[in-house]
């Protein structure tokens, strides 16, 4: 390497800065007997770079469509009592698990078992009026056929006989308003049984306790919820959904779904409702999803990634993770391809969105069975020649250490 400077502007330097340049000039040239080692030496210059490569795999890979959402409980109920009264016991607490039909709060009851005990007095004194008004008639009726009898005999003049088939007529009348009466007092004795069966909360459906109201010694009335209870199995994933993609989602599609505290582990379910109606601000809608929760490990709140199944295939190019550079300057990615005549040729790829796992999928940038750089990536520049370490060509086969259809984060 030498440096050259034209002869006039040579002279018309001063000879102190023309002195400088000299010496800058033989070191330079000095510098050029340097090692391949030398940082300074122009890439063309360096020697073959020792790498492993490893072979881009193609794979038919489910196509689905990738989005974002929370858990939601299938059922939500603030339980209130349907009487007022004093809480005497709270036999629930937050995170239990509860039946259906299971006492979450008892109130005290002394004024309902009072009006209980005084609805069913009204009753059977309502009943007794009812046998003795069908009795009376009865002995009414009694007489007005043997009346009529001897009216045919002569016995008995017609204005006696008369009179006893007007009695008749009014015991029936009596005995009609005793039932009337008697099915009154047992609809006021059922409300006082249903008011006494209401000091006890019960619950309405199976679920999980998240928030308890009250404590004992607490006044409470109808207005006043005492238990807020959660129905988690199963929940409700719901999903924002771009409106783009509004013909590719149905009721019915599988979902598989992933959360950051139980990392690995897929959760699938099904679509069970489509919002018809699309928002005008996020131009997205909402898709709703079941997902069973047996073990209630999902809670209610969660964040997830979710994947929907369009139940087709398309054929996905799997390289090593180890193959990837990310540029965080410029938000991009790249590999080195090495050639047929052992050469590596950068590449700008697209990866799917949220990968994970040892294998990456590419969208763009490398084709089926080309060969990538694993190792020694940040001594490699395009167009350098390499080595292969290792035994034989030193190529590695891309295992599928990413399973189907699960969801993947960017390479890192």
């Amino acid at each position: 390497m030498s440096s050259v400077i034209p002869q006039s502007k040579a002279f018309a330097l001063p000879h102190t800065l023309f002195g400088c340049l000299l010496v800058a000039a033989t070191f330079a040239v000095s510098g050029c007997g340097r090692g391949d080692s030398d940082p300074l030496a122009a890439p063309q210059a360096r020697g073959p770079v020792a790498v492993k490569v490893a072979t881009a795999v193609g794979r038919d890979e489910p196509v689905t469509i990738e989005a974002t959402g929370s858990f939601q409980a299938d059922e939500s109920s603030d339980v209130a009592p349907e009487a007022s009264g004093r809480v005497i016991a709270t036999p629930v607490d937050v995170g239990q698990s509860v039946q259906q039909g299971s006492v979450l709060v008892r109130i005290q009851g002394v004024d309902a078992n009072l009006r209980l005990d005084e609805a069913r007095a009204n009753a059977e004194r309502a009943g007794a009026a009812v046998k003795l008004a069908e009795s009376q008639h009865q002995l009414a009726l009694t007489t007005t056929q043997r009346y009529q009898s001897l009216l045919a005999t002569g016995d008995v003049s017609r204005t006696v006989a008369d009179q006893a088939k007007t009695e008749a007529e009014t015991s029936l009348q009596s005995v009609n308003t005793a039932r009337a009466s008697l099915a009154q007092a047992r609809a006021q004795l059922a409300l006082a049984e249903k008011a006494a069966t209401d000091v006890a909360v019960l619950a309405p459906f199976s679920g999980v306790i998240s928030a308890r109201q009250v404590s004992m010694g607490e006044y409470v009335q109808p207005s006043n919820p005492v238990v807020t209870l959660l129905k988690v199995d199963p929940l409700r994933l719901l999903l924002t959904i771009p409106s783009v993609q509004a013909g590719s989602v149905a009721s019915g599609q599988q979902v598989t779904a992933t959360v950051d505290a139980f990392p690995g582990e897929i959760f699938t379910g099904h679509i069970s409702a489509v919002n018809p109606a699309i928002s005008a601000e996020s131009r997205s809608f909402i898709v709703e999803a079941k997902v069973r929760n047996p073990k209630a490990r999902l809670k209610p709140g969660m964040f997830a990634v979710a994947r929907i199944e369009q139940g087709k295939t398309a054929r996905a190019v799997l390289v090593p993770r180890a193959a990837v550079i990310e540029d965080v300057n410029t938000n991009s990615y790249r590999v080195y391809v090495v050639d047929d005549k052992n050469v590596a040729r950068m590449r700008v790829v697209q990866l799917a969105a949220r990968q994970q796992g040892e294998v990456v999928n590419i969208l763009a940038g490398v084709k089926e069975n080309e060969r990538v750089a694993t190792s020694n990536l940040g001594d490699l520049y395009d167009g350098s020649p390499v080595t292969f370490t290792g035994s034989g060509a030193g190529a590695e086969s891309t295992d599928g250490g990413q399973r189907r259809g699960q969801p993947a984060t960017r390479a890192k």
